[in-house]
């Protein structure tokens, strides 16, 4: 797309809203596919074996995206019924008073003592319609560069032990990246595709709100751009490089993989803002996108500031930034696009709901129903990769590491997202929680919560 010497952040932003008609799914749109990836019978809900490695209440994955699969799935245009039904579980570490053995056995489900029961039921083969696997929180050791070392390869390994011993693949989401470990995670891929396994993967924020609502049209000419967070590289780090990808995958071209790969910290940032490496103008756009940022000067605010830098094959810039203090717990990104500067807020919807998993779970539904994937696993694939090479790079002092290994193409053109239809969260989205009805028989989330 040529870029328009007259086009306006307006203008652009304009087009951008209409480039979300393609990704947000309308109620009406949405209950029309209910039930449509089970053969030879539309009406019964595709039954899902939940793996994970605890399920406490909180901010525990399994419990922001299972227990609403229970309970229903806030949005801002109300609670929408689950069209997936929960059938088994397997949990790595419970604890007691811990939610998961409480809503399964308020639900009738069994928590099997491997994954290989719970996704046979018990049997000789698999019989389930669909795997939801999350792998985060718990108690797991961390590696020498402070990566803490969940098992995922461990655990989607015995999954694929079962799609290969049966016969046949059903589709599995994938929380969060494939693994700490880009070698793992090249075996989840490889793995996956030997198997033909429907795969989604990823983080939540790619479905969030953003204020101002923006997507990128595709072709849209991106020739640099950043994304902002806040924590460890470790812990959030791939969060930030969901927002970074799952905005420049749209660019002109689609996505080409990746050429070189340089984690930063410390006064090493500055350093890379004043010589152009990142550009500082973004940096400063995307923090003002945030509504609950710090005031003061960013240099002054930030005590000890990460970045990883990202050279594209096709040439664009990017770079992830970690400004804690700053950006008080909020999320961003910024880029020029078509000759404009333009940045958005991604939004989240804070505690006890915790909404902003509700599109991802709308996403994971919709995925599991039709056996489409809403975007290609190449995404999550790259974005596994930069975390681990950004990490590595900043442990061998800061090294640019070439990385032909994430040679990794593929195209968004064929990919969908359920999004907010709003650009911050409403209606249910920050109702109570647990949703009415449900208060007394599900007290114990919130009990849990605190725990």
């Amino acid at each position: 797309m040529k870029s328009d010497k007259n086009n306006t952040r307006r203008d652009f932003l304009k087009k951008s809203a209409m480039a979300t008609a393609a990704f947000t799914m309308t109620p009406g749109l949405f209950s029309a596919v209910k039930g449509s990836g089970i053969p030879g019978n539309p009406f019964r809900k595709p039954k899902v074996a939940f793996i994970t490695t605890t399920y406490s209440s909180g901010s525990s994955h399994a419990d922001v995206i299972g227990t609403k699969l229970f309970l229903g799935i806030p949005t801002d245009e109300g609670l929408v019924e689950p069209e997936v039904e929960i059938v088994s579980m397997w949990i790595d570490q419970i604890a007691p008073g811990h939610t998961g053995p409480r809503i399964a056995e308020l639900n009738g489900i069994e928590i099997y003592p491997t994954i290989t029961d719970a996704l046979t039921l018990g049997g000789d083969e698999l019989a389930v319609d669909a795997v939801i696997y999350v792998g985060e929180h718990g108690d797991y050791p961390r590696n020498r560069l402070g990566q803490k070392m969940y098992p995922r390869m461990n655990h989607i390994e015995q999954v694929f032990r079962v799609f290969d011993a049966s016969g046949r693949s059903v589709p599995v989401f994938h929380d969060k990246h494939l693994s700490y470990s880009w070698l793992d995670s090249k075996w989840i891929y490889d793995r996956s595709k030997e198997l033909n396994v429907p795969m989604m993967a990823g983080s939540s924020l790619a479905y969030c709100w953003r204020d101002p609502m923006l997507v990128h049209p595709l072709g849209t000419e991106i020739t640099e751009a950043v994304a902002i967070g806040y924590a460890t590289l470790d812990s959030y780090g791939h969060h930030v490089l969901e927002i970074l990808q799952c905005m420049v995958e749209r660019r002109a071209g689609g996505e080409t993989g990746v050429a070189s790969v340089q984690g930063l910290e410390g006064d090493s940032v500055w350093n890379a803002i004043d010589a152009g490496t990142i550009s500082g103008e973004l940096v400063d756009a995307g923090c003002e996108s945030i509504q609950g940022r710090a005031s003061g000067s960013l240099r002054e605010v930030v005590s000890n500031p990460r970045a990883v830098v990202i050279e594209y094959n096709d040439g664009l810039k990017g770079a992830i930034l970690m400004l804690d203090e700053y950006v008080n717990s909020g999320w961003a990104y910024a880029a020029k696009a078509d000759g404009e500067t333009v940045a958005t807020e991604f939004v989240l919807s804070r505690g006890p709901i915790f909404a902003h998993f509700s599109y991802l779970t709308l996403n994971i539904q919709k995925f599991i129903v039709s056996g489409r994937e809403p975007v290609p696993l190449g995404r999550n694939y790259l974005t596994s990769g930069l975390i681990d090479i950004g990490i590595r790079s900043i442990a061998k002092g800061e090294k640019v590491i070439r990385t032909p290994f994430l040679d990794i193409q593929y195209s968004a053109e064929d990919g969908y997202a359920i999004l907010p239809p709003n650009p911050r969260p409403t209606g249910a989205s920050i109702g109570a929680w647990p949703p009415p009805g449900y208060e007394e028989k599900y007290d114990f989330i919130i009990q849990d919560r605190f725990r």
